[in-house]
């Protein structure tokens, strides 16, 4: 039996007009992050930058085994790569720490 998906649900559009950067900590890459970097990059008119950070992940809840962090990072840079710079609005810097 494979894993069932969750049923998504839309977001309230709220224009974030004055927002410029957007920083997400703790990013894991699985599809509720991509979702809310999608709905900041379509509803924040004045974004600048946003900022994905996996490493904040390990300073709270996952310090106990290392192996365990770095694949987890790095899985989360790249799906990053593959995924999110498609949804860019021209202009938006894309950092990944």
């Amino acid at each position: 039996m494979g894993r069932r998906r969750k049923a998504t649900h839309s977001a309230a559009t709220h224009h974030h007009e004055h927002l410029k950067l957007f920083q997400i900590l703790g990013y894991y890459g699985g599809i509720g992050d991509l979702e809310l970097a999608a709905y900041m990059l379509q509803n924040a008119n004045a974004l600048e930058k946003i900022v994905i950070d996996p490493q904040t992940q390990l300073d709270k809840a996952i310090k106990a085994t290392t192996d365990f962090s770095g694949n987890n990072e790095e899985a989360a840079r790249s799906s990053t790569r593959l995924r999110l710079p498609p949804l860019l609005p021209q202009g938006v810097e894309l950092v990944i720490l």
